[in-house]
């Protein structure tokens, strides 16, 4: 795995990682720099029923993504076979990628709160490598309405509108 150390906020270069992916190939978020945007989600835990649901969500949503020229990608602080579990259990479209020692959570400063309750964020990188939206929590309650809103502010890029 290997990490760059700058900082994410909006308007920033997005932090780049490889992390290896539940289908088995290497994934670095500069891959998809020049191609296409990416929604980057971080699961907080597999037992989060919050997370599951939104991860879900952004399945079935995928499609409607890809015609926005936007790929997703999950991240998990776990190792792959509970990554493949997981990706199984909930039949995603899309590569979790694992990061059993969470060295990308802490890049994108989402380490555990009072060392107990870990952070996630959801983040939109658009084609040339920069934050574009992001939203980090310890209350994953957030992640219910935010499929759909991440879709709109996606669409929102193309058409040139101004990114909040």
């Amino acid at each position: 795995m290997t990490l760059d150390s700058i900082e994410a906020k909006i308007g920033s270069l997005a932090p780049d990682f490889k992390l290896l992916a539940t289908h088995g190939q290497n994934v670095s978020l500069t891959d998809f720099r020049g191609k296409s945007n990416v929604i980057v989600f971080f699961i907080r835990e597999t037992t989060c029923p919050q997370c599951r649901t939104h991860v879900a969500q952004l399945g079935r949503m995928y499609e409607q993504f890809k015609e926005a020229g936007t790929e997703v990608i999950a991240i998990l602080g776990e190792g792959m076979e509970k990554a493949r579990e997981y990706a199984d259990e909930i039949g995603l479209p899309f590569p979790i990628l694992c990061d059993p020692d969470r060295a990308v959570y802490n890049l994108y400063e989402l380490e555990k709160y009072f060392l107990l309750f870990q952070r996630t964020a959801s983040l939109v990188v658009d084609k040339d490598g920069i934050v574009r939206y992001l939203k980090r929590t310890t209350v994953p309650n957030v992640w219910l309405q935010e499929s759909r809103e991440l879709l709109g502010f996606i669409l929102s890029l193309d058409e040139g509108q101004p990114v909040v």
